[in-house]
C-alpha cells in the first residue's frame, strides 16, 4: 500500500510540474497589423482585438509583414517565438 501511494504522489508532483510549465506559456495567433522593426513592436489584431508586444530580438520581425497572418508564443521568462501562421 505504501508503494502506491508514493507511486501516486510521485506521478502527481510529475504532471503538476509539466502542466504548470504549459500554463506559463501563451499562444496568440492573428493578423500582423502594425509592425515598428526599430522599437521591436508588434501590434497583433486577434479574436478579441488589437494587442501590442514588444520582441527583444527585432531580427525576427524582419520576415513579418503587415497583413501576415502570425503565431507568437510567449515563454515563461517573457521571450518570445514569432512565425508566419499557416
Amino acid at each position: 500500500m505504501k508503494k502506491i501511494v508514493m507511486a501516486f504522489a510521485s506521478f502527481m508532483l510529475v504532471m503538476g510540474l509539466a502542466l504548470s510549465s504549459f500554463a506559463a506559456r501563451e499562444v496568440v495567433e492573428g493578423k500582423a497589423d502594425k509592425i515598428d522593426a526599430m522599437r521591436g513592436v508588434i501590434v497583433v489584431v486577434t479574436k478579441t482585438g488589437p494587442r501590442e508586444f514588444t520582441i527583444r530580438e527585432v531580427e525576427k520581425l524582419k520576415d513579418i509583414k503587415a497583413g501576415d497572418n502570425v503565431k507568437l508564443t510567449i515563454q515563461e521568462d517573457g521571450s518570445m517565438v514569432i512565425e508566419k501562421a499557416k
